[in-house]
């Protein structure tokens, strides 16, 4: 039991260090190179990446470690012979182990193994003449398809993407789906979102150098951020809304980055790219595509694709935050004493005043609309607060958010992220907010959300910034002055 469970944890080690630290297994010296197999050969160490091997009946080795291929053996291995994500065909001498991970081991006829078989998560097959003289351990191999096992899939991407530094190869079939997946997402969002990616591609225009420079910082201080509020406990439920947004912001950064680039190009040829934004982006997309199948420069292309989107995403956030602020109110000077024809003309004065000053204050429906970045600030700051009641009445989580929201809107027509970004619910007739309109809206928020927050993401693009619970509801969120207290009771 101690030597079936000492193999097994070699396996799992070996495939962990191949995994984490492949320089170290690259920097093992060879006696030969890769590509050479002469007849009596004989090698220390035969360690391959992304290839097969094969060891001919004359040539020997002490040790044959192979990471995303398959080793086939009719020669004479002194010691141990290990491949990961692939299969190990033995038809010769081992003195060791034959460990196969995530791959099957054959044992040909010919076979002699002096010490275990060991397979993790394939199968293994011992010809009739084969010779096994340790125990033959098989681990997991019923936990995958037999279609999925044979990872011809995996054994291509590793060597014609990740070992040539690079995110596409035109001999990888299935990497292109998930391209055309994000290609998708890319372009829905240059559709639908015009207005943030606007934003964006205005902030990369005005300060690249400042833009990438703020993506580089905003990677580095997401897993912090993170960090910090799973610290907390309470902060834990706030994470998965914060990389939303987050990946929201990249996103969208990165559409305006596909944009900028081929709207470049676009303008080299003498053509206005603000009047065809989409063109832009299918150049952006083109170029791309194109830098991603250069080995090595595909690499640094996708680095700085990801940072610049989220800079460009950060920065015209913040920018927005600071341009949306209404400017301080300044003091009135002071009159001096009235002339004497001015005395005169006074009770005129007065009297014309009173004619053209407003009875009432001036309707909440008049004040400008919040955008989506202010309601998705307010409501982050919400859940942050919602988050600290669902420590204690668990089930109840949806409970206590619905009762939250519609109290606070029935009672003050805002929240406690309202409160600091000033933003107020108002319905759209312009009768004040009730507690039936504040519960039908709260509801509808949840559906909002149901469905992909596919309901919150319409803000982003609807004339009157109406997300679908406000649409349901008939109300509207608009941006008051700072001079306006939201607080008073």
């Amino acid at each position: 039991m101690k030597t079936i469970l000492s193999t097994r944890l070699l396996a799992l080690a070996t495939l962990s260090w191949a995994i984490l630290c492949p320089s170290a297994v690259l920097a093992q010296p060879t006696n030969e190179t890769a590509e050479t197999n002469k007849t009596g050969n004989h090698r220390e160490q035969w360690i391959e990446f992304g290839k097969d091997v094969e060891l001919m009946p004359a040539d020997s080795a002490r040790v044959v470690v192979v990471i995303g291929g398959s080793a086939k053996i009719h020669g004479t291995v002194d010691e141990q012979v290990v491949v990961i994500g692939g299969n190990a065909e033995i038809d010769g001498q081992v003195g060791g182990d034959v460990v196969a991970v995530l791959g099957s081991a054959q044992i040909g006829p010919k076979a002699h193994i002096g010490g275990q078989l060991v397979t993790v998560g394939g199968t293994n097959t011992v010809a009739e003449g084969g010779k096994v003289v340790g125990e033959i351990v098989d681990v997991g191999s019923g936990l995958m398809p037999a279609k999925f096992m044979k990872l011809r899939w995996l054994t291509d991407w590793v060597s014609q993407c990740v070992f040539e530094l690079r995110p596409l190869s035109l001999g990888v079939g299935w990497i292109w789906w998930i391209a055309g997946f994000f290609f998708l997402i890319y372009f829905l969002i240059a559709v639908l979102f015009r207005h943030p990616v606007q934003c964006c591609v205005e902030q990369i225009s005005a300060r690249p150098a400042t833009t990438f420079a703020a993506g580089i910082l905003a990677k580095l201080a997401v897993p912090v951020l993170c960090l910090i509020l799973c610290i907390t406990v309470l902060g834990i439920a706030v994470v998965p809304f914060f990389l939303v947004a987050i990946c929201l912001t990249g996103l969208v950064g990165k559409v305006a980055v596909l944009e900028y680039l081929g709207g470049k190009i676009w303008g080299a040829f003498g053509l206005s790219a603000g009047q065809r934004p989409l063109v832009s982006f299918l150049i952006g997309v083109v170029l791309l595509t194109l830098l991603y199948l250069v080995p090595v420069i595909g690499l640094l292309t996708f680095c700085a694709f990801s940072w610049w989107g989220m800079g460009a995403g950060v920065t015209a956030v913040i920018v927005a935050i600071r341009t949306n602020r209404p400017p301080r109110a300044t003091p009135s000077p002071v009159a001096g004493p009235p002339s004497a024809a001015a005395a005169a003309d006074a009770p005129a004065a007065i009297s014309t005043a009173a004619m053209v000053q407003p009875l009432a204050p001036p309707s909440a429906l008049a004040y400008p609309r919040a955008g989506f970045w202010e309601r998705m600030g307010a409501g982050f700051l919400d859940m942050v607060l919602i988050s600290l009641a669902a420590a204690l009445v668990g089930p109840l989580f949806c409970l206590v958010a619905i009762a939250y929201f519609a109290g606070l809107w029935a009672w003050k027509g805002t929240t406690v992220g309202g409160i600091v970004l000033n933003l107020q619910v108002v319905r759209v007739d312009g009768r004040p907010l009730n507690f039936l309109t504040a519960l039908v809206r709260s509801l509808a928020a949840l559906f909002s959300a149901l469905v992909f927050f596919l309901g919150f993401f319409w803000i982003g693009w609807d004339r009157d910034k109406q997300g679908w619970h406000d649409k349901i509801a008939g109300t509207v969120v608009v941006r008051l002055p700072r001079a306006v207290s939201l607080v008073c009771f």
